[in-house]
């Protein structure tokens, strides 16, 4: 296939993506772009997009990722207090970073809740790709909590998310949606550098 041919079916694509996927891709990137320069109102974004995609990965038979979108919109209201008034002095939360040990804990509990959810959507639902669409349910759940705790790694968790995520959007031919995850994967590298340069400059400070 030469360029022109790749070029008319991004073209194709586009111009047969819904209102809805339209409105996901265009909430959801204002959301990644706003928690990337730790900008509160990232959660309404985050809370509007994730209610969209409830009904679009419904419809299109992800029924993880719809459960996923639920969790999505109810964190995010736990993410915009905390945000908000997380710290023990019930004011703004301050970036921090997890060590290895932690980390591995939450390794190990997205692990403890991806293999029988992919099980489980595999044997008894039509889901499809029932353990990629799990893995990525999971460790969602997982960096989705880290985020609202203002947690550094969690964009490296967003990082691998989100690129199985464009696989995952591509099979189903969600061609806006899985550009908007590799997106997601550019910026979740951004917002990691970011994020780790401001923790550094303020334990400088500290």
């Amino acid at each position: 296939m030469g360029i022109s041919e790749v070029l008319e079916s991004i073209q194709n694509a586009i111009q047969q993506t819904s209102i809805t996927e339209w409105l996901i891709f265009i909430t959801a990137l204002v959301y990644v772009l706003l928690a990337a320069i730790e900008n509160v109102w990232c959660w309404l974004f985050g809370i509007a997009s994730s209610a969209l995609s409830v009904y679009l990965c419904y419809t299109g038979q992800l029924f993880l990722e719809s459960g996923l979108n639920i969790f999505y919109v109810i964190i995010g209201i736990y993410g915009w207090y905390q945000w908000l008034y997380g710290s023990k002095e019930k004011a703004e939360l301050e970036i921090i970073s997890f060590s290895l040990p932690k980390n591995a804990q939450l390794l190990l509990i997205g692990g403890v809740i991806w293999l029988p959810l992919g099980f489980i959507s595999g044997k008894y639902s039509i889901q499809v790709m029932p353990y990629l669409d799990a893995f990525i349910t999971a460790f969602s759940i997982v960096a989705t909590w880290m985020a609202a705790k203002k947690i550094l790694e969690n964009w490296l968790y967003w990082v691998a998310i989100d690129a199985l995520a464009v696989v995952l959007y591509a099979s189903r031919g969600y061609h806006l949606l899985a550009l908007l995850y590799f997106i997601y994967t550019l910026l979740a590298v951004a917002g990691y550098i970011k994020w780790r340069n401001k923790l550094k400059t303020s334990s400088a400070l500290h």
